[in-house]
C-alpha cells in the first residue's frame, strides 16, 4: 500500500477519536437526551476495529442514522492489513503455504438494520451488508510483490451493539461469510499460485462511539 494511503487511513483513524472525546465527556457528566429529542435528531456511529490479534487488519466504518435510536444506517467502511503469512491470509487463500499477502485496501458501502433493543437498549442485535472493492498482492519469501489481484466483496453480515445504558460508548461485533467477484483468482509467486478463496469467513470486533 501506498504511503499517501496508509498516511490517509491513520489519519482518519485519529479523526474519529479525536471526535468521540466530546462524547465521551458527555456521558461522564451524566448527559441524557430526552426521547422527543431523540426522535427528531439523526445519529453518526463511528466504529474503530484496531489489529486483529494476528496483527493481520485493521479498518473504520462510518454510519449515518437519521435519528438518533433509529434501526437504519448507512455508510461508508475502509480497511488494510499486512497480513505477512498469518490467519488472516490463510482465510482468504488457498496455497498460503507458497508465500505472503497483503490486504493493500478495502474500501465499500455500508448498511444495518437493528433488530432488537434489548435491556434498555443496551444490546442491540443488527443485520447488515457490506459491499465494495478491494486489492490485494502477494510474494515468495522477502522478495518483491509478484501478484496483484483487485477484487469485488459482498460480506453479509449478523452482529450486536453493545451500548451500556444505551450510551454513546461501547462494543460491535460481527460475523458472516464472504464473497469475492473478480477476474484475477490467481496471485503468481516463486513457488506456484495463491488463489483467492470464492467464499470466506468474516469476523471482527470494533469500538463504538455514537456522535
Amino acid at each position: 500500500m501506498k504511503t499517501r494511503t496508509k498516511g490517509m487511513l491513520k489519519g482518519v483513524l485519529v479523526a474519529g477519536v479525536l471526535a468521540g472525546v466530546p462524547a465521551l465527556a458527555d456521558d461522564a457528566a451524566g448527559e441524557r437526551i430526552p426521547p422527543q429529542e431523540r426522535e427528531r435528531r439523526g445519529a453518526v456511529l463511528l466504529e474503530i476495529s484496531p489489529p486483529a490479534l494476528d496483527a493481520s487488519m485493521y479498518g473504520v466504518r462510518l454510519d449515518i442514522s437519521p435519528t438518533f435510536d433509529g434501526p437504519f444506517s448507512f455508510g461508508l467502511m475502509a480497511r488494510a492489513g499486512q497480513w505477512g503469512n498469518s490467519v488472516g491470509v490463510r482465510t482468504r487463500f488457498e496455497g498460503a503455504d507458497l508465500g505472503e499477502a497483503k490486504l493493500n485496501y478495502a474500501v465499500g458501502a455500508d448498511a444495518r438494520y437493528t433488530v432488537a433493543t434489548l435491556f434498555q437498549g443496551t444490546l442491540r442485535p443488527f443485520v447488515g451488508l457490506t459491499a465494495g472493492f478491494e486489492e490485494f498482492v502477494a510474494r515468495s519469501d522477502k522478495g518483491p510483490y509478484q501478484g496483484a489481484s483487485t477484487a469485488a466483496f459482498l460480506e453479509p453480515a449478523v452482529g450486536v451493539m453493545f451500548r451500556p445504558g444505551a450510551g454513546r460508548v461501547g462494543l460491535t461485533a460481527r460475523g458472516g461469510p464472504g464473497f469475492t467477484f473478480t477476474d484475477v483468482r490467481h496471485l503468481k509467486v516463486t513457488g506456484g499460485e495463491m488463489t483467492l478463496r470464492q467464499v470466506y469467513p468474516t469476523a471482527s470486533l470494533a469500538l463504538l462511539v455514537v456522535l
